[in-house]
């Protein structure tokens, strides 16, 4: 085999380069982030309601926000550069772009309004 690691830092650092490829490469991940239809998903503001698509008990801004996108965006694009070039200025943008998408997620919680509670029951004997 070639390329045999020398030592187990070496193999660690193999390994990692492998998974950060991996990362970058696998289709059914968020590489690239879908940021323009997201956006028409926002801006349509459609029913998502779990009785189907006629129900709009919730729509799309329960769920996210243009900044959650923006931020979701930022974040991906941060990820990105950083398994492309693992260092300290990449992981500082993609810890700064993680706690921007944190508070815009906190934000959008924040201007909810009333309470959602979401939970599953078993049924109990004689209902």
């Amino acid at each position: 085999m070639a390329n045999l690691p020398d030592s187990y830092t070496e193999a660690i650092g193999q390994a990692q380069a492998l998974l950060r490829i991996g990362r970058l490469a696998d289709p059914g991940e968020h590489f690239p982030y879908r940021h323009e239809q997201v956006s028409a998903l926002i801006a349509d503001n459609p029913p998502m309601g779990p009785d189907g698509e006629d129900d709009d008990t919730v729509r799309a801004e329960d769920f996210i926000s243009q900044d959650i996108a923006d931020a979701t965006r930022d974040y991906i694009e941060a990820q990105a550069a950083y398994l492309t070039d693992p260092g300290d200025a990449t992981a500082a943008d993609y810890d700064g772009a993680k706690a921007v998408l944190q508070q815009a997620r906190a934000a959008h919680r924040a201007n909810r309004g009333g309470a959602t509670i979401v939970g599953v029951r078993a049924r109990r004997a004689g209902e």
